[in-house]
Protein backbone atom coordinates (compact mmCIF):
# COMPACT_ATOMS: atom_id res chain seq x y z
CA UNK A 1 0.00 0.00 0.00
CA UNK A 2 0.92 3.42 -0.63
CA UNK A 3 0.07 6.64 1.61
CA UNK A 4 1.91 9.62 0.02
CA UNK A 5 1.46 13.45 0.50
CA UNK A 6 2.42 16.47 -1.98
CA UNK A 7 2.15 20.28 -1.77
CA UNK A 8 -0.21 21.15 -4.34
CA UNK A 9 0.22 25.02 -4.39
CA UNK A 10 -3.59 25.91 -5.08
CA UNK A 11 -6.49 22.77 -5.50
CA UNK A 12 -7.04 19.23 -5.11
CA UNK A 13 -5.85 18.94 -9.06
CA UNK A 14 -2.65 17.98 -7.94
CA UNK A 15 -4.05 15.13 -6.73
CA UNK A 16 -4.40 13.44 -10.10
CA UNK A 17 -1.05 11.63 -9.46
CA UNK A 18 -4.02 9.58 -8.05
CA UNK A 19 -5.56 8.67 -11.03
CA UNK A 20 -2.33 7.63 -12.85
CA UNK A 21 -1.17 5.80 -10.08
CA UNK A 22 -3.62 3.27 -10.92
CA UNK A 23 -2.16 3.07 -14.25
CA UNK A 24 1.62 2.66 -13.00
CA UNK A 25 0.76 -0.05 -10.28
CA UNK A 26 -2.18 -1.75 -10.71
CA UNK A 27 -2.43 -4.04 -8.00
CA UNK A 28 -1.11 -1.03 -5.43
CA UNK A 29 -3.79 0.63 -2.48
CA UNK A 30 -3.21 4.01 -2.19
CA UNK A 31 -4.06 6.99 -0.43
CA UNK A 32 -2.85 10.62 -1.34
CA UNK A 33 -2.96 13.92 0.33
CA UNK A 34 -2.42 16.80 -1.51
CA UNK A 35 -1.61 19.61 1.40
CA UNK A 36 -2.39 23.28 0.31
CA UNK A 37 -1.87 25.85 3.17
CA UNK A 38 -4.32 24.10 6.01
CA UNK A 39 -6.09 22.44 3.18
CA UNK A 40 -6.00 18.50 2.77
CA UNK A 41 -7.41 16.66 -0.09
CA UNK A 42 -7.02 12.68 -0.36
CA UNK A 43 -7.99 10.39 -2.81
CA UNK A 44 -7.82 6.32 -2.34
CA UNK A 45 -7.97 4.34 -4.51
CA UNK A 46 -8.14 0.26 -3.85
CA UNK A 47 -7.70 -2.44 -7.07
CA UNK A 48 -10.43 -4.84 -7.37
CA UNK A 49 -8.09 -7.59 -6.82
CA UNK A 50 -6.85 -6.12 -3.39
CA UNK A 51 -10.15 -5.10 -1.95
CA UNK A 52 -11.73 -8.79 -2.86
CA UNK A 53 -8.52 -10.43 -1.29
CA UNK A 54 -8.25 -8.72 2.00
CA UNK A 55 -11.35 -7.01 2.56
CA UNK A 56 -9.23 -3.61 2.02
CA UNK A 57 -12.44 -0.71 1.38
CA UNK A 58 -11.40 2.66 0.16
CA UNK A 59 -14.42 4.26 2.08
CA UNK A 60 -13.23 2.59 5.36
CA UNK A 61 -9.76 3.83 4.89
CA UNK A 62 -10.27 7.51 4.72
CA UNK A 63 -13.16 7.07 7.65
CA UNK A 64 -9.36 5.97 9.91
CA UNK A 65 -8.95 9.47 9.55
CA UNK A 66 -11.60 11.67 8.32
CA UNK A 67 -12.44 12.96 11.54
CA UNK A 68 -9.12 14.78 12.26
CA UNK A 69 -9.03 16.80 9.05
CA UNK A 70 -13.16 17.44 9.90
CA UNK A 71 -12.95 16.10 6.30
CA UNK A 72 -16.31 15.74 4.47
CA UNK A 73 -15.68 12.58 2.32
CA UNK A 74 -17.39 9.76 0.54
CA UNK A 75 -16.98 7.07 -1.70
CA UNK A 76 -17.35 3.15 -2.49
CA UNK A 77 -15.42 0.27 -1.54
CA UNK A 78 -12.51 0.83 -4.45
CA UNK A 79 -12.71 4.73 -4.72
CA UNK A 80 -13.23 7.45 -2.10
CA UNK A 81 -12.19 10.99 -1.54
CA UNK A 82 -12.46 13.75 0.10
CA UNK A 83 -11.35 17.09 1.86
CA UNK A 84 -10.65 18.78 5.05
CA UNK A 85 -8.65 21.32 7.19
CA UNK A 86 -5.89 20.47 10.03
CA UNK A 87 -2.03 20.33 8.08
CA UNK A 88 -1.19 19.94 11.99
CA UNK A 89 -2.78 16.68 11.88
CA UNK A 90 -1.43 15.01 8.98
CA UNK A 91 1.51 13.15 11.03
CA UNK A 92 -1.23 11.49 12.94
CA UNK A 93 -3.34 11.07 9.66
CA UNK A 94 -0.86 9.20 7.42
CA UNK A 95 0.32 7.20 10.53
CA UNK A 96 -3.56 5.97 11.19
CA UNK A 97 -3.40 5.43 6.88
CA UNK A 98 -0.64 3.50 7.29
CA UNK A 99 -1.48 1.42 10.14
CA UNK A 100 -5.27 0.81 8.81
CA UNK A 101 -2.99 -0.60 5.50
CA UNK A 102 -0.60 -2.40 7.53
CA UNK A 103 -3.44 -4.72 9.61
CA UNK A 104 -5.65 -5.37 5.90
CA UNK A 105 -2.83 -6.25 4.05
CA UNK A 106 -1.11 -8.89 6.55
Amino acid sequence: AVVSTQSTGGTSKGISEAQSHEEKLPETAAVIFAVNDDDVFFHCLVPKKVSGAHSLRADAWVATFSDLLAAKCGGKDLYAQGSGCGVKSMPEVLKLAKQFAETKLK
